[in-house]
């Protein structure tokens, strides 16, 4: 699970990108959940480079859901006409496990890899707690 936390830059956007790909290539973990219920704003490039990075882990193998979208970021991206076609979005990160479950459950063929506590540790909150891949729990 990636969590972000406040307002977004290409900064961030590139290093949730860099980690989270880098994670799924290297445990072949096979589902993304992120969380941006702390995101109030979000403008169409920021969104664009999100998307891009949820495209990306799908190629990976990782079924993605956003988590936590507010109701003024949804209309403000709509708004925008922004492409949202490759989104698959939940309410909150409660429906968002159980989308995951239920999904691993109907493939119990797949190999799916959990992550270790160390490799959730690994990639944290960034400094000041702003967010970061965390294990589900």
């Amino acid at each position: 699970m990636a969590s972000i936390q406040g307002d977004l830059d290409e900064k961030r956007v590139a290093d949730l990108r860099e980690d989270l790909l880098a994670l799924l290539h290297r445990t072949g973990a096979r589902g993304v959940i992120l969380d941006v219920a702390g995101v109030e704003i979000l403008d169409l490039t920021d969104f664009d480079a999100l998307r891009k990075t949820l495209d990306m882990a799908k190629l990976l193998g990782a079924r993605c859901l956003v988590a936590g979208l507010r109701p003024g970021v949804v209309s403000s991206l709509i708004d925008l006409a922004a492409d949202v076609r490759s989104i698959d979005a939940v309410l909150d990160l409660d429906d968002a496990f159980r989308a995951m479950q239920a999904h691993k459950d109907g493939n119990r063929g797949d190999s799916t890899a959990d992550l270790t506590e160390a490799e959730l540790d690994e990639l944290g909150p960034e400094e000041g707690g702003e967010g970061g891949l965390e294990e589900d729990g």
